[in-house]
């Protein structure tokens, strides 16, 4: 019986392992267990089928645990649309369940609904807030500081007494940072400036493979600054606490910037959730965060199965 729930599943990379690999079983196991729909096409091979995506979901909208954040989805498509930095990946994100992208929206965008609920969950990690003005999919400024396509996963324009701020969060699932070493007159021009108020380490080691994602984040963050834009801007990464690899680039980063004012902070799934939770939470948001435990923290869940 074991064995026929898991083929239930379906296809998976054979030379996956760790903690993609578990995670992509996992979505797997939603798909079939608490979705109800059959498994998707592979991303990338076209001809073959892998568990963690699945079929029409631009139609049956599935990949979103409620109706209103599908709604945000397709608010956020259309106003990208015109834009030329911070583009969505639309089939990543509706049929692909292993995504980072749905994932930002499933996160986010509640405090996207309700700006209250985003200041009383944002003041968690940062207490002097006053008021989150509006919360942005894919943001980038309008004026393109570092020359390239550069964006935050999602931003919050937030209010700090009378200082206007921006708090700008790369978020990840499985995925890896990229792997490509960009390189732009714009990127030096803008770390040359900021001296050594931001920067603890040389322009070389943030320009390398490892760091250049969360580097190019910072320099959105310091341009920012650098043009009184905003008044002061945070950065961090969104990630799976057990990501063992995400939660060591980000903590060698945190080193190599000047971190007193928590310019950098690494919130995990974990973080997040147990502090939404202690919040006085109506019955929408409180079963909102299970559906995120259940989702994307609860691998007891699918274990059963997962140890056939």
């Amino acid at each position: 019986m074991k064995n026929e729930l898991r083929a239930l599943i379906g296809e998976f990379p054979a030379s996956e392992s760790g903690f993609r690999k578990r995670m992509r079983f996992h979505q797997g196991w939603w798909r079939t267990f608490v979705l109800a729909k059959e498994e998707g096409n592979h991303p990338i091979k076209k001809e073959k089928k892998v568990c963690n995506t699945i079929l029409h979901g631009q139609t049956n909208q599935k990949n979103f645990l409620s109706p209103g954040i599908a709604a945000v989805v397709l608010q956020t498509i259309q106003e990208r649309k015109s834009a030329s930095k911070g583009i969505l990946e639309e089939d990543r994100l509706y049929n692909n369940l292993l995504s980072s992208q749905p994932l930002c929206f499933n996160f986010f965008d509640e405090l996207k609904i309700d700006t209250n609920f985003a200041l009383a969950v944002l003041k968690q990690f940062w207490s002097e807030l006053t008021q989150v003005k509006r919360v942005i999919f894919e943001f980038a400024p309008p004026k393109n500081y570092t020359g390239d396509n550069s964006a935050f996963d999602v931003a919050f324009e937030v209010m700090a007494g009378n200082k206007k701020g921006l708090i700008g969060l790369e978020c990840k699932y499985t995925d890896t940072f990229s792997h490509t070493e960009y390189d732009k007159s714009e990127y030096r021009q803008i770390f040359v400036q900021s001296g050594d108020r931001i920067f603890n380490a040389k322009y070389e080691n943030f320009n390398t493979a490892r760091f250049n994602q969360l580097f190019r984040n910072q320099l959105i963050a310091t341009a920012s600054l650098q043009s009184r834009e905003y008044a002061f801007v945070y950065t961090g990464l969104f990630c799976h606490q057990d990501d063992k690899s995400a939660l060591q680039t980000s903590t060698e980063f945190q080193g190599m910037i000047k971190n007193d004012d928590n310019l950098f902070q690494v919130i995990t799934y974990q973080d997040f959730i147990t502090k939404i939770q202690r919040l006085p939470l109506s019955w929408k948001q409180r079963e909102l965060s299970m559906l995120l435990w259940a989702r994307y923290c609860s691998t007891q869940l699918s274990e059963q199965v997962f140890q056939c």
